[in-house]
């Protein structure tokens, strides 16, 4: 593998296979370490003998609960330097670890006009694109919030335009 497959396998299948089959002991490791991010990559590279160009300061988490329910765990990844690497993932869970979310935030290309794009892993592995996104007023946040609590609870998120179309 070179550099970009390493990276794309770590933030598109190991990441969220390990969210989905380990949900409550991944969230305690993020909750707890976190450098554990940077090891696990980090070894990925060894494995094939490639040099890390990454470093601990790279990697970010953020804990935050979005509902009394809802709690939401994010991953700041290093500068994607080519699609479809991510910027981050958003980790949606309840208490119970019943309703899970896996969101990555890509980095889009030319024919999305380079506008990063909401995707999203399934428990089964599937992939899910979930279109454009900005990073203005946390519209890549609150996408993958709309997303999970739309398919998760039924709920919709009602918006009011203001004069010039923005949601408030």
């Amino acid at each position: 593998m070179d550099r970009h497959a390493i990276r794309y396998t770590f933030e598109h299948r190991a990441l969220p296979q390990w969210f989905f089959e380990d949900k409550e002991q991944f969230i305690g490791l993020l909750f707890h370490d976190k450098n554990v991010l940077y090891r696990v990559i980090n070894g990925m590279f060894e494995d094939e003998g490639i040099i890390n160009p990454y470093t601990e300061d790279d990697f970010s988490i953020a804990a935050s609960k979005v509902t009394d329910d809802v709690k939401m765990f994010k991953i700041v990844f290093p500068e994607p330097e080519e699609e479809p690497l991510c910027y981050c993932s958003y980790m949606f869970f309840d208490d119970d670890f019943e309703k899970i979310s896996y969101f990555c935030i890509e980095k889009g290309n030319e024919h999305g006009e380079d506008y990063p794009f909401v995707c999203s892993w399934t428990k089964d592995g599937a992939h899910q694109n979930h279109g454009n996104c900005t990073f203005e007023k946390y519209d890549d946040f609150l996408r993958c919030a709309d997303i999970h609590m739309e398919n998760m609870y039924g709920l919709k998120r009602e918006t009011m335009g203001t004069e010039n179309g923005d949601d408030v």
